[in-house]
């Protein structure tokens, strides 16, 4: 990391899970599902298009908890807003990249106590669904599924999810559509984007 990122992102920033998830999630959306120089500074001019990106993925992690949950997208907000008061342009990406690199044990800890395992405790098509969450993140930490842009700290996104579901595992379109909010809803996916602390071994192993 730069000594100027270190002079503006500090362990401050995610001294608590709220504040955590926030700037992660904001991290994610930045990083794989915005173009810098055209979005960027429409995010930053009108708050309310970062809160309504950050907000439904946010919820699905805090839950009820609305202070939790106001303080976690002020927090992403404010990370944008920071991110561009101190990083060039050209240096946007590898700048989130070094943060999420850097303070990615405090990310991984808060995200992981997050994960909604009540939601992975369903049936997709008559069967258990976390086998199936399990084998999915095994064939992505593979490099199975076909991807876009991989941080360094081991974040992705996936091209093709919806047609490689169909062709990994033979499912329907229906089942794939609800295979899709099950991620989404338990934390593992969103907006294709697959988080590292979900590919982390361990996190793996632990469903069943």
């Amino acid at each position: 990391m730069t000594e100027e990122t270190e002079s503006w992102f500090g362990k401050e920033w995610i001294d608590n899970d709220a504040k955590a998830l926030g700037v992660y999630v904001a991290l994610l959306i930045l990083r794989f599902r915005v173009r810098y120089r055209t979005d960027i500074p429409v995010l930053c001019r009108e708050e309310s298009l970062m809160e309504s990106r950050l907000k439904p993925y946010l919820a699905l992690f805090l839950n009820d908890e609305q202070e939790e949950l106001k303080e976690a997208v002020d927090t992403g907000k404010g990370f944008l807003k920071a991110l561009v008061a101190h990083t060039s342009l050209p240096e946007y990406e590898d700048v989130l990249d070094s943060i999420e690199l850097d303070f990615y044990e405090m990310f991984k800890e808060a995200y992981l106590r997050h994960v909604n395992r009540e939601a992975m405790a369903v049936k997709l098509s008559d069967s258990d669904v976390a086998p199936f969450i399990k084998t999915f993140l095994s064939d992505v930490a593979s490099n199975r599924f076909s991807k876009g842009k991989i941080t360094t700290a081991g974040s992705s996104i996936l091209l093709t999810p919806f047609g490689d579901f169909i062709d990994f595992y033979g499912l329907s379109e229906d089942d794939v559509r609800r295979f899709l909010e099950i991620l989404r809803e338990s934390g593992i996916m969103f907006l294709d984007i697959v988080p590292a602390p979900v590919l982390e071994q361990d996190f793996i192993e632990s469903l069943s």
